[in-house]
């Protein structure tokens, strides 16, 4: 079994002067009647403390079974669903909702076609067996639709979810509340999120147009924001503890436009401008009405994001006034780790990998190596995308602006499709222009575009990584396409090493 990226990410101690916290755990026990051995699932929680999803892929053992122990500090929104495709397999995904300490108890009967659960929270699991749900979104859609138009849509989706809650409980009475009250944590999630994105997007979208009245975001977006706030998604005990740290990322993000309209300091390059900015967030998250621990973990979070993994002397300085010991000590031990992990392979290495078949290999470090050891002497932009992914699309269309502006330099742009249909995929391709002597628009099979996935960390779509000249990956958070200049800066400075 395997984690998806972060496993040891930022095991923060309990507030200053208090004795360290040791989660509990939820266990989840399955077993499939016809006692199947190999049959691989996947089971996917949010790890609140390590600010990250964790996927795991149990394979039932000789009996058919698979237990799986979570470490939880609350609650947790635990899905699982099978890889194979079993036949005769109603459940489908499930969504679990454990608190710390109890035990969940799985029968997949692949024989009579039903579900089976035993443990304190059964009543609640079959009745989404039962009852089924589905909790609709509006993710991905308003670009290119009018904002408040986005934004009405977004309100219905949410009034149908409710609706459609509500409707369920009056047909039958006796649900039990642990699946009503997901249910309802889920749908509001989903509100909030789907607006949050719309206002960040259009925002975005209207940025020269705010740009000419001054830099003042307009009052409708204010309100918005205003409107989609809400402790409940940043409180550490929700229900989707994880989804609510993206959300605060988010909002935080917003407040920094509101705050510094577009002309960042960080635009400014004068001096340290990462460290600048991530300053500017200090600020922000200070501001945030929320525990002392979790906004020790987003200043951890803000800082990767902005500063790339570099630790240098002033960037340590100012880190040790915002995080305790403790939390310092967990930063710079996976600073370390992820340096270890993405660090350039060797020339013997390099050799070994050219002469194995990549179709035989399964690891994502190996897959990831053989892809790029062509290009030694290059930068390589590699772009993790999909078809179906809204924002992907929206980003390809500043390609053809950033193969411009970059043109000229040793820059290898590498695409790596995820879950795309091959007639779309290459239309794409064709649209876009992601095909000629400086690209590579690859579509591996699904199993090794997971296993590169899993190996660089991706939680999220479209992902931008670049790779210095000597193989040494640099950052999974590098420039978009809709920043040309500032791809082009990050380029140029590797090129200078």
């Amino acid at each position: 079994m395997k984690k998806i990226i972060i496993t040891m990410l930022f095991a923060l101690v309990a507030l200053v002067g208090q004795a360290q916290v040791s989660p509990d755990t939820i266990t989840v026990c399955f077993q499939l009647s016809s006692k199947t051995k190999g049959e691989e699932a996947t089971l996917v929680y949010p790890d609140f403390r390590a600010c990250d999803i964790i996927a795991l892929k149990p394979i039932t053992d000789s009996n058919g079974c698979w237990t799986v122990k979570i470490p939880a500090f609350q609650t947790l929104h635990i899905q699982i669903w099978d890889n194979n495709k079993i036949q005769g397999i109603v459940w489908g995904a499930l969504n679990l909702f454990c608190r710390p300490g109890t035990r969940t108890e799985i029968l997949l009967d692949d024989v009579n076609d039903r579900c089976v659960f035993t443990g304190e929270n059964a009543e609640a699991h079959q009745a989404q067996i039962t009852h089924p749900l589905k909790i609709e979104n509006f993710h991905g859609q308003m670009f290119g639709i009018d904002l408040q138009e986005a934004t009405q849509a977004i309100r219905s989706i949410h009034e149908q979810n409710l609706y459609r809650i509500d409707t369920l409980c009056t047909a039958h009475p006796d649900l039990p509340s642990r699946h009503v009250e997901g249910l309802r944590v889920m749908a509001d999630y989903g509100f909030g999120m789907d607006m949050t994105q719309n206002i960040v997007g259009h925002i975005f979208e209207s940025m020269a147009k705010i740009l000419e009245q001054g830099n003042t975001v307009p009052q409708e977006y204010l309100d918005l924001l205003h409107e989609v706030k809400t402790h409940n998604l940043l409180h550490p005990q929700g229900l989707l503890s994880r989804e609510a740290t993206t959300y605060f990322s988010d909002v935080v993000r917003i407040e920094d436009l509101i705050q510094n309209g577009f002309i960042r300091e960080a635009m400014k390059k004068k001096g340290d401008y990462q460290l600048k900015e991530f300053k500017q967030y200090c600020s922000l998250i200070d501001a945030i009405d929320a525990s002392d621990d979790v906004k020790q973990l987003m200043k951890s979070y803000r800082f990767l994001k902005d500063c790339n993994r570099e630790m240098t002397p002033e960037r340590e300085k100012f880190l040790r006034t915002q995080l305790t010991a403790d939390a310092f000590g967990q930063l710079q031990s996976y600073i370390n780790g992820m340096n270890a992990k993405f660090e350039a392979i060797s020339v013997e290495e390099v050799q070994v990998l050219d002469e194995t078949p990549i179709d035989s290999l399964v690891d994502g470090k190996d897959i990831f190596q053989k892809l790029i050891a062509p290009y030694r002497g290059r930068v390589v932009y590699v772009d993790l995308w999909g078809t179906w992914c809204g924002p992907c699309m929206r980003e390809m269309e500043y390609v053809n602006q950033l193969h411009k502006t970059l043109k000229g330099l040793p820059v290898t742009y590498m695409y790596l499709a995820n879950q795309s249909p091959k007639e779309l995929w290459q239309k794409t391709a064709k649209r876009f222009g992601l095909e000629g002597d400086d690209c590579q628009n690859l579509r591996l099979p699904d199993h090794q575009q997971h296993a590169v996935e899993e190996f660089l960390g991706v939680v999220g779509f479209p992902t931008f990584v670049l790779v210095a000249p000597d193989g040494t990956i640099v950052t999974k958070e590098a420039p978009r396409p809709s920043q040309p200049e500032a791809v082009r800066e990050a380029v140029l400075k590797l090129i200078e090493k």
